[in-house]
């Protein structure tokens, strides 16, 4: 009998082999030759044709053209950023960013990566109603953006001063104002030009609340070019002015 059932199985490997021979993936790009413009898969594609950039390769609507040339009007995906570590603000990929531009390279890699919507970023990059910007889970979310600056805190715990700031985040903090003036504001709300402005040594600086309420509070700030609280400090002209010790090279 282990004989015949061996004999059997044996005769059925063709069959079974035949099931599940390798095939091309059916969410995959097909190109004859690899285009030049950048193209991701969209499932959002309509089967009508319509949309600027689908059936990139001529056979999937899904495959769909982004970001240059005459698709320059259609957002790559955000996934395409590659943080060492996830963020606490949206972020979306911006192909017309380039190096200077504020929130742009926010992964530290590639350019296009653009932080966008959250503070210190609410005011300047607004995160575009179709780039599909992903938001971390571990980000503020409030129904109305706040005047008070805030930032995630992950060593924040219920009934800290400032802590769950948009009344669902435990780690989402005001800082640095009003009833949160004792609670300090990370250097990190300062929003350099990347690679072209960011202060080299021997400066330093951090996020001063001070700044220009009084005399003594006047050089310094504004170093960002953006906000009012980004000050120099602890070097060169600045040397006079101490640096806290949340201030950042």
């Amino acid at each position: 009998m282990a004989a015949v059932r061996s004999l059997m199985f044996l005769l059925a490997l063709p069959a079974a082999a035949a099931l599940v021979q390798p095939r091309r993936l059916s969410d995959a790009c097909n190109f004859t030759n690899a285009p030049t413009i950048p193209y991701f898969w969209d499932p959002t594609c309509p089967q009508d044709g319509t949309s600027l950039g689908c059936l990139a390769d001529g056979i999937n609507q899904q495959c769909r053209f982004c970001g240059e040339g005459a698709y320059s009007e259609v957002f790559c995906p955000a996934s395409w950023c590659e943080f060492d570590n996830p963020p606490h603000i949206p972020y979306y990929w911006d192909s017309r960013c380039s190096i200077g531009s504020i929130g742009c390279l926010a992964d530290g890699k590639r350019v296009q990566c653009r932080f966008c919507g959250e503070y210190p970023y609410n005011g300047t990059v607004h995160c575009p109603d179709q780039a599909h910007a992903i938001t971390p889970q571990d980000s503020c979310e409030f129904d109305n953006e706040p005047k008070t600056p805030y930032f995630w805190d992950a060593t924040c715990e219920d009934g800290v001063v400032g802590c769950k700031a948009d009344g669902k985040h435990i780690g989402c903090r005001f800082c640095g104002a009003g009833s949160y003036a004792e609670v300090n504001c990370p250097a990190t709300l300062c929003t350099f030009e990347p690679k072209l402005a960011l202060p080299s040594m021997p400066y330093k600086h951090y996020w001063e609340p001070q700044c220009w309420n009084t005399s003594s509070h006047i050089l310094g700030c504004l170093a960002d070019g953006i906000h009012p609280q980004c000050r120099y400090c602890g070097g060169g002209e600045y040397e006079n002015i101490a640096c806290p010790a949340w201030s950042s090279a």
